[in-house]
């Protein structure tokens, strides 16, 4: 028989060196391979733990609620704060906003998710605790506060699922934004469905230290010629043009040579056309005070590539609700006088706010339409106690301006709406709380702009007067 050998010391040595060598080779891409399939199992959680937040959202919508909700996750407890398949967050926070948007930054493992509410991707980092939790960067960009149910605050717009609208005298809606690097005190009008922030000067702009600036000079846009839309001198009172105006029907399109801006609601319905009547049809230029506030002043701000490019309605609104043999006045409502405005849009940067938006900032219970704070009452009716061509307000008290932050007892200020009754005017509010319709070449009208700021802001500050709200980055 043959001896039987074993492995010399060298051979066992080579075989543990050559498995050395493959567990080196391979156990990182065991380990990567583990890890990936924990991360994708993880984000399968994230995704699920969303839905469950909009989920609960949409529950809260149905039930009334007006909170935002925040939800934290800390170490060491189990509890399961929304009721979903798969793995809890170790720690982090969700957090669910009145209107439904959602946002997350929580640590499954050794990895971050990251959702911001203007997005439905989730981001997938490498944990670090500056950036995954309450303190995370991704919340920072989205400051809208809890609904209001009562008193001074923020309220769903009338009429405009997703819109909400900071009403009262003095709700906390204050903002710092710099012109020419110093601070000066703007107002948040609303927060808009598209996550962009709809903002107004508090105070009024003028061109110099006596100079207040017209909606359209006398001879801007004047042509004896036939086919323009104004030939008076009392200027226009058409925002835009042909070129950046739009007829809003089914489908949004370009006015081109169509613009006829003039209409006339029927029978307790407004119906408009854009063909041109009376050869008046062609807009070609832009109003003096929109060429002022998109070209000069804008470079005043120093924030100016913060201003999203956005839609502006710029119909006109009627003060009478029907025309059927005549004229009669009457209160048609706030929701069919938004819809007179969103018949045209103009698309830029910088405009003004519409009359509809200082009707609703108002919470006094009537105001309910333009027709609260217009100062004559229409021919064929009468008032008890006064003539049918006197103030219908006589003492002065005027609704809608009362309760509202956007009141101002020491200016005239323009409002973006035309008054279509006439093609030089438009509405304005004065100091006593009335509304009129001054020619557009009027110089003693105060301007205070309005625009939208970007939906990827990041904004500070808690809105008060004390700590007005404040843009982190620009």
């Amino acid at each position: 028989m043959k001896d039987k050998k074993g492995f010399t010391l060298i051979e066992l040595l080579a075989v543990v060196l050559v498995l050395g060598l493959l567990i080196t080779l391979i156990a990182p891409k065991v380990v990567s391979t583990l890890k990936e399939s924990e991360k994708k199992t993880n984000l399968t959680s994230a995704q699920n733990l969303i839905k469950a937040a909009q989920l609960k959202a949409s529950n809260n919508e149905l039930t009334g609620t007006t909170n935002n909700i925040k939800i934290n996750y800390q170490t060491g407890e189990n509890i399961n704060y929304l009721d979903y398949s798969g793995t809890k967050p170790e720690i982090g926070q969700v957090q669910i906003k009145t209107n439904g948007d959602v946002a997350m930054a929580v640590k499954f493992g050794d990895y971050c998710y990251l959702k911001p509410y203007n997005s439905n991707d989730i981001t997938t980092i490498v944990y670090n605790e500056n950036t995954c939790g309450a303190n995370s960067d991704i919340f920072i960009n989205y400051t809208m506060p809890d609904l209001a149910v009562s008193g001074d605050g923020l309220y769903e717009a009338l009429g405009e699922p997703g819109r909400y609208i900071y009403r009262g005298s003095n709700p906390n809606n204050h903002i710092y934004l710099k012109e020419n690097h110093e601070n000066v005190l703007y107002k948040i009008l609303s927060y808009e469905n598209d996550g962009t922030i709809k903002v107004v000067r508090d105070s009024e702009i003028t061109k110099d230290s006596s100079n207040r600036i017209k909606w359209d000079n006398d001879t801007d846009r004047r042509n004896t010629a036939s086919g323009y839309y104004c030939n008076t001198s009392a200027g226009c009172n058409v925002w835009g043009n042909q070129t950046n105006t739009y007829y809003n029907d089914k489908t949004l399109s370009e006015l081109g040579q169509d613009f006829y801006f003039y209409y006339y609601p029927d029978n307790g319905s407004v119906s408009f056309s854009i063909k041109p009547s009376n050869n008046y049809g062609i807009v070609t230029t832009d109003s003096s005070l929109n060429t002022y506030l998109n070209n000069t002043w804008i470079n005043t701000l120093d924030f100016k590539n913060s201003i999203d490019t956005h839609a502006f309605y710029v119909g006109g609104v009627f003060y009478y609700n029907t025309f059927n043999n005549g004229y009669s006045g009457g209160d048609k409502g706030l929701l069919k006088e938004k819809g007179e405005e969103q018949v045209y849009t103009w698309n830029g940067k910088i405009a003004l706010m519409n009359i509809t938006e200082f009707v609703e900032t108002s919470l006094s219970d009537t105001c309910t339409s333009v027709y609260s704070n217009y100062y004559y009452q229409p021919n064929n009716v009468t008032q008890t106690g006064t003539s049918s061509t006197t103030a219908k307000y006589s003492n002065g008290d005027w609704p809608c301006a009362k309760q509202n932050w956007n009141y101002k007892s020491t200016i005239h200020q323009w409002f973006l709406s035309a008054y279509p009754y006439s093609r030089n005017s438009m509405w304005f509010v004065d100091n006593s709380g009335a509304f009129y319709s001054p020619s557009a070449n009027n110089a003693n009208v105060s301007v205070r702009p309005a625009f939208y700021l970007k939906s990827s802001v990041k904004l500070g500050g808690l809105g008060t007067q004390d700590t007005p709200y404040y843009l982190i980055e620009s």
